[in-house]
């Protein structure tokens, strides 16, 4: 069933980092259409470019060119004539990223693929590479049925993990096989029975018990050791020596690791110590145990290690991020045990969490959380602990930027577990905002709705730790108080506080109502919080597709001879029974009838293999094709999400829009009629002007006309004067030589008068030429006026000259006649 359309959501961005993916999705077309060497050639040569690849990312299922490139190989893998080992290659390097490593285990079903490669004709080199893969595909698998491949796969593995192991090659084989075997067999009920029926349970449980004694495979013999008791036996009937023995071979495997650097030995130690101290029966065992202190104590000095970045390191930083990652989580298992013995240590794993922070951030998170948490009863932190924390405390405090949707949880719960303490919950008050802590609180619910149910336990946790946060603030601060009530009023959070109240998790329901008993918890809402709709939060489920198989309908049929004999042969048996002479039947007969039955059930065991193996495929083509969906459906989410986010922006910016040009059409009208009334005001204003300027001109023109006639009179009496004196001045010329030379300079001066008067008649013309053009020259009024007053301000003084002009001819008369009298 083919999953790879056409259709993708391709981004033009994106299109050179999925080039390759694309290409071999177009190959393996053209090798399902022609199986040409040339289509292999090219499968191989797109395998290996994907391969080398140093972008892990390109192997994030959640794109449709993902799910599209792994439907793709795995067709190619299914295929005898495919590229086996290059698609091995792939699958090394795709699970190095995480996701990627969990849909290949749940979602593309590689494990019967790798199985069947898997045998004793392909080289140790090609062995170990095949097992290596395997024991990450399988690491989580859960199997539900006996699949085909299960009785072929444990038949190889328990044969390797028996054989004598004298070389390196075979101790490594050995030993992946033995993880590849626990993984399969760790909480699958039918790998475990199809385990039992391929070997001696006992003689493999003795061969396992020497192998754990003799220091060899670790972790994974205990593990493997605890499933086949829980299987034949249960989990209440295990010794508290074995426990013990347990834990001593876990401590001592995670130290080696450590040192080593083993990230699958550091996985199955975290998951093995989880695992004992999540059951309630084996829960006392381990808080018996009193050798964590001296085995913590040394893995914590090497787990420094890893923090620390190292030129010649030849290791993988994924690989180096997945060691620290699991050290971190082994330690919070063992410190959520609450052990008062483990306290000694609290300071350095502390420590330690404020250097993996920078690149384990989540887990670093977590980790502190459960640090702080131990002290919860007593209500305060140790001074050691305060100390350590006040310069390191900001930092854990800052909301996390990077992949806010995964640490955000952790972040959560740290600030959630320091607002228990008196002594942290003022820095967290000044370090931590309201926002930010919505924010995150929002970001963790967004990432967290496209996991599923893993998913929904989550976001449940998430509100939990987020409502119990803020009651425990929001007395303190009137800003927590109105981030609570939105957080309550958010319709996602109450959603998930219903989920969580009707769900069949009562620790979840204990927690929810400790939230709704706190004197804080605004009871009035509790009908809008609780008001939601319980049923809306169903869990699908996706029914098998894959077509049943009437059981009449696979009873094999024999021939019509061989079904004849048959019958007779029941019927004689029947007579025989009947009359009690069956001793006297022949045992060739009764064998006959057997070997019958035999040949029928093995067919029919056949066509159940055959059927389940139709039916195994078809399921996962149908997973493989809900990825496609699931991955088309989150990117068209993101699109409508985006789209929305847009739609909403685009609308507010609209009624913005919208509000300021309202704004600004009532301030255009304002201006408007505040601009006609300016020009109202204006135009009065200058009729009023031009009218004060024309009754001002008319009263400077009389005036100038009267200054004219007086100018004009006292001209022609000086002149009738002048004319007086020249005829008396002619007359005693000769009498007076003193008096000549005054004449002399008296026609001088009135020359100069003449030629003033004349200066003064034309600028008097040109002041009349003004005083025409001064109409159309109202700006220019003021400065013309001026100019004549200074003109007219001259000629009065020329005037004022005459005038003393005369006098002094008067006075130089009146003194020649009275000369002329003496």
């Amino acid at each position: 069933m083919e999953v790879d359309g056409d259709n993708w959501n391709a981004n033009p961005s994106d299109g050179a980092k999925f080039a390759h993916l694309k290409a071999f999705v177009n190959a393996t077309r053209e090798f399902e259409a022609t199986h040409s060497e040339t289509a292999i050639n090219s499968l191989t040569r797109y395998l290996g470019l994907i391969a080398s690849s140093c972008d892990l990312s390109i192997f994030s299922p959640g794109r449709s060119e993902v799910c599209a490139f792994f439907n793709s190989l795995w067709r190619a893998m299914s295929d005898a004539r495919g590229p086996h080992w290059a698609g091995v290659a792939v699958l090394a390097r795709a699970c190095m990223e995480p996701s990627a490593r969990y849909a290949l285990t749940h979602t593309y079903k590689f494990m019967p693929i790798l199985a069947r490669l898997l045998s004793d004709t392909v080289s140790n080199d090609k062995k170990i590479k095949l097992l290596s893969v395997m024991q990450d595909i399988s690491y989580g698998i859960k199997i539900s049925w006996q699949e085909s491949y299960l009785a072929e796969l444990m038949k190889t593995l328990t044969s390797w993990i028996v054989q004598p192991m004298l070389e390196s090659q075979h101790r490594t084989i050995g030993h992946k096989s033995l993880t590849v075997l626990i993984n399969l067999c760790y909480g699958n009920l039918p790998a475990i029975y199809a385990l039992m029926r391929t070997v001696d349970t006992k003689e493999f449980v003795v061969h396992l018990i020497s192998l754990k004694d003799g220091g060899y495979g670790g972790v994974e013999v205990c593990r493997l050791l605890l499933c086949l008791s829980s299987a034949t036996r249960s989990a209440s009937t295990t010794r508290q020596a074995d426990v013990h023995s347990y834990l001593c071979c876990t401590m001592k495997t995670f130290n080696k690791a450590i040192v080593e650097r083993e990230e699958t030995q550091l996985l199955h130690a975290y998951t093995f110590i989880n695992d004992l101290c999540s059951d309630d029966n084996l829960r006392n065992y381990v808080l018996t145990y009193s050798n964590f202190n001296n085995s913590l104590k040394d893995a914590l000095k090497d787990a420094d290690s890893l923090c620390k970045v190292n030129q010649g390191d030849t290791m993988e930083p994924e690989s180096i991020t997945g060691c620290l990652q699991n050290v971190l989580k082994f330690l919070t298992v063992l410190v959520s045990l609450d052990l008062y013995s483990l306290r000694s240590h609290h300071v350095d794993v502390v420590c330690l969490c404020m250097k993996a922070s920078r690149v384990c951030l989540a887990e670093s998170l977590e980790l502190f959380a459960a640090i702080i948490t131990q002290y919860r009863e007593e209500g305060r932190l140790p001074k050691e602990l305060i100390s350590m924390l006040s310069d390191g405390l900001p930092a854990l405090l800052v909301p996390p930027s990077m992949e806010p949707g995964k640490a955000g949880l952790q972040w959560l719960q740290v600030v959630g577990a320091l607002c228990e303490s008196s002594e942290t919950q003022e820095r967290v008050l000044q370090e931590v905002t309201p926002d930010s802590f919505e924010d995150t609180l929002y970001g963790v619910l967004q990432y967290t709705s496209q996991n599923g149910p893993v998913g929904s336990e989550v976001s449940q946790q998430a509100v939990i730790v987020s409502c119990r946060t803020g009651l425990s603030l929001a007395p303190l601060d009137r800003h927590w108080e109105a981030a609570l009530n939105r957080m309550l009023a958010h319709h996602q959070v109450r959603k998930l506080l219903c989920s969580g109240l009707s769900g069949n998790n009562a620790s979840r329901r204990r927690q929810i109502l400790q939230l709704i008993k706190h004197h804080y918890f605004p009871s009035d809402q509790m009908n809008q919080v609780f008001g939601e709709n319980v049923n809306s939060v169903t869990d699908l489920s996706v029914e098998s597709l894959s077509p049943r198989m009437d059981m009449e309908s696979e009873m094999v049929t024999f021939g019509p001879s061989q079904q004849t004999a048959v019958d007779d042969l029941v019927t004689r048996l029947n007579k025989e029974l009947d009359s009690g002479r069956i001793t006297d039947i022949a045992t060739s007969s009764v064998m006959e009838l057997y070997g019958y039955k035999i040949t029928c059930l093995e067919q029919r065991l056949h066509s159940h293999s055959v059927a389940l193996q139709g039916a195994t495929d078809h399921m996962a083509s149908l997973q493989h094709a809900l990825a496609l969906l699931q991955a088309t459906n989150s990117t068209q989410q993101d699109v409508l999400y985006t789209t929305q986010m847009q739609t909403e922006r685009h609308k507010k910016t609209i009624e913005e829009l919208h509000k300021q040009l309202e704004d600004a059409e009532t301030t255009l009208r304002g201006f408007r009629a505040k601009l006609a009334a300016e020009r109202l005001d204006k135009d009065k204003q200058r009729e009023n002007l031009q009218k004060e300027f024309r009754q001002q001109l008319t009263n400077i023109e009389n005036e100038m006309k009267a200054r004219d006639r007086e100018s004009e009179e006292k001209f022609k009496q000086a002149e009738i004067e002048c004319k007086a004196l020249q005829k008396k001045l002619e007359q005693q010329t000769s009498k007076n030589s003193e008096l000549a030379g005054v004449l002399i300079k008296f026609e001088e001066r009135v020359k100069q008068r003449d030629k003033r008067l004349e200066e003064a008649a034309s600028g008097e013309n040109s002041l009349r030429r003004e005083i025409e053009l001064r109409d159309n020259m109202i700006k220019q009024l003021e400065k013309t006026v001026v100019e004549r007053e200074n003109r007219l301000y001259q000629v009065t003084n020329q005037l004022e000259e005459m005038k003393r002009v005369q006098e002094m001819v008067a006075k130089l008369m009146t003194k020649s006649s009275s000369n002329v009298s003496t």
